[in-house]
């Protein structure tokens, strides 16, 4: 029988996947779950040492003598602190030593708890990783626990061998007494692998086969600069060979016969079971569109693998399987087979459909349509910028010319200095350089146009709704009424007294007649000034149409469960 403290039993579950048989264990009270559990467990040898100090070293031996890891444990307090010399020495003979610490929960730090001290940092400077792992309490903090294992054993001997620190709070059951031990098997953990390029082929060869029997892989092309045509043929060499399609945005700024650009079918509600990938392969950096959490996320028949330069655990979906530690170019060459085996595009072309059959209407004056026209007429020897957040994910739903590189602060998803950047790159190129922005972020960062390096390329369109259109489509006046006053941050201001203060022509638009006046001088590459954009719509419409599109383009089981919810809403009412 195994501690019925989920935790632990992923901590053992773990030691067990990772062949740490032997633990050695001071004397005490707080990791007795623990203890239990592996003594219960006949793949353990656990040694009683009772003086922590000396329970290090007598790890220290075992590891040099078996030559493979081992754990060593403690109960909470000063205990922890004990283990310091024997953990040191350990370090800088480069020696793969699991340090385990129970602990109190922390909300009993600094309360005149006993035995309750901060255990995380004790050996900060000779570890080369640690982790506090949570207690559980519902999914979230179960792949949260699972993940951080995972981190942390990975970490042990990733570039060089040394200890790590699992501290680990328990508070019911810590006592392990009879009531709390009944747990007959161990959960069936998830391990990540890491493979990078000094692995075996052999390694590699298992992935490869498991792609050729596979018949829907899913590339993610996350946010990218444009690449050279080398490592484009290299990718379009793994499309040819493997059943995939690769799933890209504006910002990824990579095309080829394999692309879908997925962010407009991946707000519908329910997907297609014949779009759902078996394998997810994330490459470069972040991405915009939605789909991908709805379409991916916690499926476990789904298994993701992530390419990663710096090999680090980046479970974003939370079924993350394999990580490989190269860049994107190196690894699509290790990966594609020289077997003569062809796509059989079934995948592709079940996504191509869904595409073709996602359908934007003939849009009224707003947000949308204003880009649309933009990116209709935008001259091709351009680059185009992105402010967050809305910006991006409507851009999504519209064609660009492939030839205008787009660019994007998408690393963290702030709104602040979309506009200092925009103007940063325009500085330093001859190329008629375009931003969309929305009005938050434009006001926000005011500070980008004073300055003097504002060249006659420059063109800003600015969408001014008068507020977070964002926050009116993901919630909306109908579920916080006064959404406008702080969260939306509604507000009247106009940038043209600024704009001409600063140098730019200034134009604006109102309505559609308006503005399709003006876009001609605005993408006119022969302006001697730079030139904003002022487009004024209404942000709730702008939110509304966004809703139209995709409820329009929902399958017939989705818009029936809706109508059967608005139904009983009416009977019942909304609460």
């Amino acid at each position: 029988m195994y501690s019925n403290v989920k935790s632990v039993q992923l901590l053992v579950a773990m030691l067990k996947e990772k062949k740490i048989r032997n633990i050695v264990s001071a004397a005490g009270t707080t990791h007795d779950a623990i203890i239990r559990s592996a003594e219960n467990d006949g793949y353990f040898k656990i040694y009683s040492v009772v003086d922590e100090r000396s329970a290090a070293f007598f790890a220290v031996g075992l590891i040099q003598e078996l030559n493979e890891p081992v754990a060593i444990m403690c109960t909470a307090g000063t205990a922890a602190s004990n283990f310091l010399s024997g953990v040191t020495e350990a370090y800088f003979r480069k020696l793969p030593l699991v340090v385990i610490t129970a602990a109190k929960n922390s909300y009993y730090i600094n309360q005149r708890d006993d035995q309750t001290i901060p255990q995380l940092g004790l050996y900060d400077g000779v570890i080369k990783y640690k982790v506090e792992l949570p207690i559980i309490k519902d999914d979230k903090d179960y792949w949260y626990c699972e993940r951080l294992l995972n981190e942390v054993f990975l970490e042990m001997n990733h570039h060089g061998v040394g200890p790590v620190q699992i501290n680990i709070p328990i508070e019911e059951g810590m006592f392990a007494r009879k009531k709390d031990v009944t747990t007959e098997k161990l959960p069936k953990i998830k391990v990540i692998d890491r493979i990078d390029n000094k692995d075996e082929q052999e390694k590699w060869k298992e992935k490869i086969e498991k792609l050729k029997k596979c018949s829907k892989i899913m590339v993610i092309y996350g946010q990218n600069n444009p690449i050279s045509n080398k490592e484009k043929e290299v990718i379009t060499e793994f499309c040819k060979k493997y059943n995939c399609v690769i799933s890209s945005e504006k910002i990824s700024n990579f095309y080829n016969d394999y692309t879908v650009e997925t962010g407009g079918i991946g707000r519908k509600a329910e997907i297609n079971q014949e779009l759902m990938p078996e394998i997810v392969i994330i490459v470069n950096g972040n991405s915009v569109t939605e789909f991908q959490f709805r379409l991916i996320a916690k499926k476990e028949e789904i298994e993701t693998w992530l390419v990663s330069e710096e090999g680090i655990v980046q479970d974003h979906f939370r079924n993350l399987t394999n990580i490989f530690e190269c860049t994107t170019e190196e690894f699509f060459k290790k990966i594609t087979t020289e077997e003569d085996i062809q796509n059989d595009e079934i995948f592709l072309n079940n996504w191509k459909k869904a595409l073709n059959d996602f359908k934007i209407p003939e849009l009224e004056y707003s947000n949308l349509y204003t880009m649309k026209c933009l990116f209709e007429k935008m001259p091709e020897n351009s680059i185009l910028n992105l402010a967050n957040s809305m910006t991006p994910r409507n851009a999504s739903l519209f064609d660009l010319n492939k030839n205008i590189p787009v660019y994007c602060n998408r690393g963290i998803n702030g709104i602040d200095g979309s506009m200092s950047t925009f103007i940063g790159q325009s500085a330093v190129t001859k190329k008629l350089s375009f931003l969309v922005i929305g009005d938050l972020s434009f006001f926000y960062d005011m500070n980008a146009l004073w300055n003097r390096y504002l060249g006659k390329n420059i063109r800003i369109m600015l969408n001014n709704n008068e507020g977070g259109c964002l926050f009116h489509f993901n919630q909306g006046l109908g579920q916080i009424p006064t959404l406008n006053n702080v969260i939306a941050a509604e507000h009247f201001a106009t940038a043209k007294g600024w704009a001409e203060s600063q140098g730019f022509k200034y134009i604006s638009s109102h309505n559609k007649k308006e503005f399709d006046k003006n876009l001609n001088d605005f993408i006119d590459e022969n302006s001697d000034k730079p030139i904003i954009f002022e487009v004024f719509t209404d942000k709730a419409k702008d939110a509304q149409l966004a809703h139209d599109i995709y409820n329009a383009n929902e399958d017939s089981k989705t818009k029936m469960k809706k109508q059967i919810k608005q139904g009983i809403k009416k009977i019942i009412g909304k609460d």
